[in-house]
């Protein structure tokens, strides 16, 4: 399995911590989920007001589906 560096990008090299709710976070995941953006592309959409951040999804893969994409199942 390749280390988590491979995905990073040289031109970002500082992070940013702030302190959420755990409702905030979740919150901001479905915002950026909604926005087809990851959430550090969506803040830097929203913060920064760069209309390039649709560009730059996020590297990581997903290992599961998104909240919106789950099939609904009928009722017995």
């Amino acid at each position: 399995m390749a280390g988590g560096h491979v995905n990073r990008s040289s031109v970002r090299s500082v992070n940013v911590a702030f302190r959420l709710s755990p409702e905030d976070r979740d919150e901001l995941k479905v915002r950026a989920a909604r926005a087809g953006l990851s959430v550090q592309a969506y803040l830097e959409k929203v913060a920064l007001d760069r209309d390039d951040a649709h560009d730059r999804q996020s590297g990581r893969p997903r290992l599961y589906p998104q909240p919106e994409e789950l099939p609904l199942q009928q009722p017995a």
